[in-house]
């Protein structure tokens, strides 16, 4: 050995190459399956990756606290969690005024609660003291003092009475900043004032905060749960599973449990993702394995080669042909074995590399026990492949190993070579229909570039020794002894095959590198949507737009974005653009389809309602048939939130004919926008109610409304005379009403079409097709497909893009405005509310 220095590095090296393929595969594996978990709990958020437990009250057991759940709970499970928030609620109603009919409300303990508000006034320590919302507060004149009662329910009507609980407010609460990771998309204000449908449109209250001994051994309907937000830092490729395992059982093992399954599709997802994982990196470092096996055992063949005359020499000093084999593959095993720890150590290295330039930073560097059995196999190929190169020389007899080149057997490998031609061929046609996948066609292209080699290793003898023939005949000596060696040694062969392998897998390398960048680059544009994405962290579309707002004074230009996605992984998700904006950050291959011009609002200006009491006079004239109650006039608004508001403005009885002064409250907050006007009706199927309402000098706060203008108001109003038609004459609104079956009847402020214009991307949906969607404000809204792409920005080929309708806002209104100012692109997608996972976003 030490006389062929040069064959045992070049043994030592190409042995290294293959130890570095086999253990990089799972190493590298490994570190995409951790940035995989990183990026999946990241992006799922702390309300998607915590696992919420409740167990209802029953007959039975009419105490539950959450420390009993708490008690339930699994190792595997509190192992990745963080503290376990321990929470109660109760489902009830509530006279918020003397008069007022009961709204809804949920009393509710949380743990640590006052840690996460502002609170005026004390903090819930007993049982009966509760915290209102600062909304409630102001519209409801609450303060520090207010008692409830609220009644208990009873399991059976033969059960006595119980006697109701008492509330009494110790102070006014605000949700200060977000929490995301406390309330876990569960706050306890933004529903004061919203009217509930089902109720007679009575408005809803804010939760009322309380202490848990509240519910000790009351309200024996209520329901205890306990949430356990992720610990980031203990969810672990091997924690994840277990912990969604233990919930399983859990859930399982206590039917009178309920556990949620958001944990479980985050852990589905990853699981997906190290499925793909475990296919592609190995697979493509094995075919870069096999061609440094390819190398090495050519290597091997030539180093055999030299030692021909040794063996030769050996054999004729008395050694058998064991004791050739031995000495023969001592020298060649050896710096096969000593290629094992610079390959081990150089895969290792290269990970390191690759794991800082491409993948999240942070995660732990781990050697996974898989890299024994994968260094166990190269070890075993590597050997193999010496032992295959050295197994003819042995074979020989003393005569021929006497001769620097072996004789060239009759029975060549043509069978196999036809057989890897073959399957090249099929692979290619296989890829051009498209149908291979998998596996398969990443095999492809290696053993098209195998295929490539041997028949240009079976051609360039051919080929070399017709052209020594001509040199002879021309008497060309040099060319006549280059065709003959080629010709002759099989070494020129080798070269070529491995030269040709090579330089085919570096081609196709280098192609899919450029390729997949480009497909990446092409699907990150279309999913981000702009060149650059800033999230808000907002929960109003007026604050969204505000921020792009302000990026605009600054210089940047911006366009806001609002993406909904239902929870329902199927169903198309919502974007909502300012369709003027949009154009000016988008990529242009991801608006290009699309005819923004379609999602232009009208000219109508908002009616933004000032605060202040609400004066009028309305006069009817309906005849009304067969409805149990008066219908009533009601106004309908969107508060600066996006939410929506409906307030009596008069009750039209119950006489049939009438006049009366309005001078009521609208109970919306300032600056709320006017959307319409309702006629609600009573009555079941066959009762009727037509004729005119006529509202004049309609002021709010002393200001009148511009509600007379020409085409300020829609026409809803069919063939069949059901509907309203509205007109105006000075400063009064003439409403002609329509309504049957005791279904309620509106016209709408045409500052918003009904419906709005969507252009689709979804399947589902075609052009003309009219569909409900979740809006901005995490309602539901109907929209009319005007066109339909491939897809759209941000929500690809399953969304509905609409225009944000004009939004109330602190100093006056909102509306798609021209694009302004110049710079960088500045596009700004986080859940808003439990009907919904929204992004505000600003692109």
């Amino acid at each position: 050995m030490r006389h062929r220095t040069g064959q045992v590095i070049a043994l030592a090296l190409v042995s290294a190459l293959v130890a570095t393929c086999a253990v990089f595969a799972p190493v590298f594996a490994r570190s995409v399956d951790q940035g995989l978990l990183r990026v999946a709990v990241e992006e799922a958020g702390p309300v998607a990756a915590a696992t919420a437990i409740t167990r209802g009250r029953t007959s039975e057991e009419r105490t539950t606290m959450p420390s009993e759940v708490t008690e339930l709970l699994p190792r595997d499970l509190t192992r990745v969690s963080e503290e376990p928030i321990e929470a109660m609620r109760h489902g009830t109603t509530v006279v918020p005024q003397e008069g007022k009919k009961p709204s809804p409300m949920v009393l509710r303990s949380r743990t640590g609660v006052c840690d996460h508000l502002e609170i005026e006034g004390d903090c819930p320590s007993a049982a009966g003291e509760i915290v209102v919302s600062g909304a409630d507060a102001k519209a409801w004149g609450w303060q520090p003092g207010t008692t409830f009662e609220i009644g208990q329910e009873k399991y059976t009507r033969f059960e006595p009475d119980p006697p109701p609980v008492e509330l009494t407010v110790v102070g006014v609460y605000e949700v200060a900043q977000e929490a995301p990771g406390y309330w876990l998309g569960d706050r306890p204000d933004g529903k004061s004032g919203v009217p509930q449908g089902d109720m007679d449109h009575v408005p809803a209250v804010d939760d009322f905060l309380t202490a848990e001994a509240t519910f000790r051994d009351t309200l024996p309907r209520a329901v205890a749960s306990v949430v356990l937000p992720l610990d980031a830092d203990a969810a672990t490729l091997e924690s994840m599973p277990r912990a969604v395992a233990a919930a399983t059982q859990l859930g399982e093992e206590h039917p009178e449990l309920r556990v949620d399954d958001s944990a479980r599709q985050l852990v589905d997802g990853i699981s997906t993702g190290r499925a793909q994982t475990a296919v592609i990196v190995p697979f493509v470092m094995v075919q870069l394995a096999l061609l440094s096996v390819l190398v090495l055992f050519l290597v091997a063949q030539a180093a055999v080669d030299q030692r021909r005359h040794d063996v030769a020499l050996a054999r004729l000093r008395g050694r058998s042909r064991s004791g050739a084999r031995r000495l023969l593959l001592a020298e060649l095993t050896i710096p096969v074995l000593l290629g094992l720890p610079l390959g081990f150590a150089g895969a290792l290295g290269l990970a390191a590399v690759v794991r800082a330039a491409l993948l999240p930073s942070g995660m732990p560097f781990e050697v996974p026990v898989s890299v024994l059995p994968w260094l166990v196999g190269a070890l075993a190929v590597s050997v193999l492949a010496v032992h295959l190169a050295a197994r003819p020389v042995l074979r020989e007899p003393v005569n021929d190993l006497l001769r620097s080149v072996r004789p060239r057997s009759a029975g060549s490998s043509v069978v196999i070579d036809v057989v890897v031609v073959v399957l090249a061929l099929l692979g290619v046609g296989g890829l051009a229909t498209g149908a291979l996948s998998g596996p398969a066609a990443l095999a492809t292209p290696t053993l098209l570039a195998i295929a490539v080699g041997v028949l240009a290793a079976r051609l360039v003898p051919w080929i070399a020794a017709r052209r020594a023939r001509a040199a002879v005949r021309r008497g060309r000596v040099a060319a006549v002894i280059s065709g003959r060696g080629i010709g002759r040694r099989p070494a020129a062969r080798r070269v070529l095959v491995v030269t040709t392998v090579a330089s085919a897998i570096a081609i196709f390398g280098a192609d899919a590198v450029v390729v997949a960048d480009h497909n990446r680059v092409a699907r990150a544009q279309l999913e981000t949507g702009a060149p650059a994405v800033a999230s808000v962290s907002t929960a109003t579309a007026p604050a969204l737009m505000a921020a792009a707002e302000t990026l605009e004074k600054a210089g940047i230009e911006a366009a806001p974005v609002a993406v909904i996605r239902p929870h329902n992984e199927t169903s198309a998700a919502t974007i909502a653009v300012d369709p003027d904006r949009l154009p000016g950050v988008a990529h242009p291959s991801t608006v290009t389809a699309a005819d923004l011009d379609v999602l232009a609002l009208p000219e109508q200006e908002p009616i933004i309602l000032p605060a202040g009491p609400t004066r009028a006079t309305v006069e009817w004239d309906l005849e009304d048939r067969d409805s149990s109650e008066p219908p009533e006039l009601r106004v309908e608004m969107t508060t600066p939130e996006g939410s929506r508001r409906s307030t009596a403005l008069a009750t039209l009885g119950p006489k049939s004919q009438g006049r009366t002064e309005v001078d009521t409250s609208l109970f919306c907050s300032d600056h709320c926008r006017l959307a319409g006007l309702t006629l609600a009706v009573s009555g079941s199927t066959g009762s009727q109610v037509h004729g005119t309402v006529s509202v004049t000098d309609l002021t709010v706060g002393g200001e009148p409304l511009p509600v007379t203008g020409e085409g300020t108001w829609s026409s809803t109003r069919d063939e069949s005379g059901l509907g309203v038609d509205a007109s105006t004459k000075g400063d009064t609104l003439r409403l002609d009403v329509g309504a049957a079956d005791g279904a309620d009847v509106s016209t709408s402020v045409t500052d918003v079409p009904h419906p709005l214009p969507a252009i689709a991307s979804t399947d589902d949906l075609a052009v003309g097709d009219v569909s409900e969607v979740i809006d901005v404000a995490g309602g539901q809204t109907q929209v009319e497909v005007d066109q339909h792409v491939t897809a759209l920005p941000s929500v690809t080929d399953r969304g509905c893009c609409s225009p944000f309708p004009p939004w109330p806002a602190s100093a006056g209104s909102w509306r798609p405005a021209p694009r302004a100012g110049s710079g960088s692109p500045m596009p700004l997608p986080p859940p808003w509310s439990e009907s919904a996972r929204c992004s505000p976003t600003t692109a």
